[in-house]
């Protein structure tokens, strides 16, 4: 099962402060602090582990650039992720259709774990085999918590747009990882 994403993430309001005014120390803080959930999002919208190197970088050089148009009044946390997916979107629309995708090695640190592990893997190769939009767009509705209007705002669409293409994605997904169980079952039997 896919873990939670941290909501709660904040920056306290003197590290921030510090940050506005250029204070090196406070924005490396707030890089420490933030670089993983940040390179977590953008990892899961462009699938590449070197792209989203370079997006998550990309995302933290124009947020501290912009950190004086922080203004407070939503967290911290949801203006940054926000600032990072719309990075990692418009790196997907730079990259070459068909790039090829790679995963991550998955390890079970017991027994116990092995079969979650399988199907988190069925997921992870169902999610590579949607389109970039289709599996940006399930990723941001259904583990980060956009809503519809949120998702069409950073794809420039509709909301009804958004719909359309998470229930297709959704319904997609079901028919991949269903075919993965079948030939799973058909493979055990032989």
């Amino acid at each position: 099962m896919i873990s939670a994403p941290p909501y709660d993430l904040d920056v306290d309001d003197v590290t921030l402060a510090r940050a506005k005014k250029g204070d090196l120390d406070a924005c490396e803080r707030i890089y420490r602090q933030f670089h993983q959930p940040v390179f977590t999002v953008t990892v899961r919208v462009v699938t590449c582990r070197h792209l989203a190197q370079d997006v998550t970088q990309d995302a933290f050089i124009t947020a501290f650039r912009r950190l004086r148009q922080f203004r407070g009044d939503a967290p911290f946390w949801g203006w940054l992720r926000r600032l990072a997916v719309n990075h990692a979107i418009s790196a997907l629309r730079k990259q070459p259709k068909g790039d090829v995708v790679t995963f991550e090695d998955f390890r079970a640190s017991c027994e116990g774990e092995q079969e979650g592990i399988g199907h988190a893997m069925d997921l992870e190769e169902a999610l590579a085999q949607l389109d970039d939009e289709d599996r940006t767009i399930v990723w941001l509705h259904d583990v980060e918590g956009y809503k519809h209007g949120e998702i069409a705002e950073l794809f420039g669409k509709t909301e009804s747009f958004s719909k359309t293409r998470l229930s297709r994605a959704r319904q997609r997904l079901r028919e991949l990882i269903g075919e993965r169980e079948r030939h799973g079952l058909a493979d055990a039997g032989a």
